[in-house]
């Protein structure tokens, strides 16, 4: 898989990453995902499907989330949106990225998503360098 940039995250219940060397009983209920190795280039996204206000609104979804712990009100987000983005093109958008699992509700709030959570560095996105 390393060939074609790709690499399998095993995700257990949780939502702990595991290793080949984890316990037998927590890899049989884990999830084995496919991502990409490297981050995706800007024309890789574009090519792919992805607008870049549709990138920039998951970007500022998920800084404001972290900002507030993971969590805020629908309301609370849109309106953040809102003051960024065309307020039509925004609802469509934040649908979208709950479909696709990057975002998830909980009542009326919206915290972040499976998908989010495996896919992206939020150490990247934060600006945050380990030495």
């Amino acid at each position: 898989m390393e060939t074609f940039g790709l690499t399998i995250k095993i995700v257990g219940e949780n939502g702990e990453f595991l290793s080949l060397d984890s316990d037998k009983d927590s890899l049989r209920k884990a999830l084995f995902i496919t991502v990409l190795k490297e981050p995706p280039t800007l024309q890789e996204l574009k090519t792919s499907g992805w607008r870049i206000d549709d990138i920039a609104m998951l970007s500022v979804s998920l800084l404001y989330l972290l900002s507030r712990g993971g969590k805020a009100s629908r309301k609370e987000l849109l309106n953040v949106l809102y003051s960024k983005f065309g307020k039509w093109r925004v609802n469509y958008v934040v649908e979208r990225l709950i479909k696709l699992g990057y975002l998830e509700e909980e009542d009326e709030n919206i915290v972040i998503g499976w998908r989010s959570k495996i896919e992206i560095d939020f150490n990247k996105l934060l600006g945050i360098q380990r030495f």
